[in-house]
């Protein structure tokens, strides 16, 4: 458990920390999204399609430290990069999408994560795919009703 603490939360927030010193307004408004989105997709995964080398009674407890680290500090980073137009949309969605993925085939390869039911790395990217879409999704209405108006 540990290790999914380090990497999942600890490591996360060093780069959690400069975002809210930096862009706190983003932060505040894209970080529950982040969390709720990350919650929802680990809740389903954890009954149905993966597990972690550590598995409590509770199975999707192993997901805290990524839930409210490591997922929602991308998502907020993520719409970060949109929103200051480092780089396209399509190509910031495929970029971090790819990341994100090849990190937890790493996971795999560590085998600190292990798929089941038949899911596989496709599946996974496609998760992450949603995940980001989601947060695209938000910030558009965020821009349309709150943020600039």
């Amino acid at each position: 458990m540990l290790f999914h603490i380090i990497f999942g939360f600890i490591l996360p927030w060093i780069l959690g920390a400069y975002l809210i010193k930096n862009q706190t307004k983003l932060f505040i408004i894209f970080y529950p999204v982040g969390v709720a989105t990350s919650i929802l997709i680990n809740e389903i995964g954890f009954n149905y399609f993966w597990k972690m080398d550590i598995v409590f009674r509770e199975s999707s407890l192993t997901a805290i430290p990524y839930d409210v680290g490591l997922y929602p500090i991308l998502g907020c980073l993520f719409i970060c990069v949109i929103h200051y137009k480092k780089m396209s949309i399509l190509i910031t969605l495929l970029v971090f999408t790819l990341v994100t993925t090849f990190g937890e085939y790493i996971l795999m390869f560590l085998e600190k994560l292990v798929y089941r039911n038949e899911w596989n790395i496709i599946w996974t990217g496609v998760s992450y795919l949603l995940a980001y879409s989601i947060y695209y999704v938000y910030y558009k209405l965020v821009r349309k009703f709150i943020l600039f108006k």
